[in-house]
């Protein structure tokens, strides 16, 4: 069981997890700090490897841990509100966005048939049923959601069709190199606008004294 007052010292990095997730997703900054908290309770012994190692490496642990923490809490927020159910969760890939944006770029939601893009193994998009318009409008609201900058990148690159030497150039980037970076983080940017990356289950450590036995 861990004290209170370990976890209140992680206390600002709670916050700043919640405070990042409430905005994504427009949901109570409470109830995902509570969803935060609970992280500390079902990890007792991965907290205690991490803090042996020193505060600046468990931060970033513990940050990346509480990131997680809070996807998974927000998906699962969002399929109960949505009326789907969580193992049909849906995550988009980079591929899938940048095979999609050229049309969302273009205007062209006029898409009546479905289209499954899901994976081996991994359900299509799930109250949508697949959908390839809904798909398109939720790339489209969150593309309008970036920034300039990365908005004016997307476009040059999936709207305009346009190389990455072109691009750089365009957008006075320097080389080829970094606008193929920049886009990259731009995808996703975009991804993590319509909901992010899939979390991956953290599963707490074994006891050092259960792993000598």
């Amino acid at each position: 069981m861990i004290e209170w007052e370990r976890i209140e010292r992680w206390d600002y990095v709670i916050d700043s997890v919640a405070s990042e997730y409430c905005r994504k997703f427009e949901i109570d900054f409470e109830d995902i700090k509570q969803s935060l908290y609970q992280w500390f309770i079902e990890h007792p012994n991965k907290l205690n490897e991490w803090e042996a190692i020193g505060e600046k490496d468990a931060k970033n642990l513990i940050y990346r841990s509480l990131r997680n923490q809070a996807l998974d809490y927000c998906q699962r927020w969002k399929a109960k509100s949505g009326g789907y159910e969580t193992s049909d969760l849906f995550y988009y890939e980079s591929d899938m966005v940048e095979a999609l944006l050229p049309s969302v770029l273009r205007g062209d939601f006029n898409i009546t048939a479905q289209l499954n893009l899901g994976r081996p193994g991994r359900p299509s998009a799930p109250n949508e049923g697949g959908n390839l318009m809904a798909m398109m409008i939720e790339i489209d609201f969150g593309f309008w959601k970036l920034s300039k900058d990365d908005r004016k990148i997307l476009f040059l690159r999936y709207g305009e069709a346009m190389h990455f030497d072109e691009i750089a150039r365009e957008m006075e980037l320097g080389s080829e190199d970094t606008a193929r970076m920049r886009n990259k983080r731009a995808i996703k940017k975009l991804i993590h606008r319509i909901g992010g990356f899939k979390p991956y289950r953290d599963e707490d450590t074994e006891p050092q004294d259960s792993l000598e036995s």
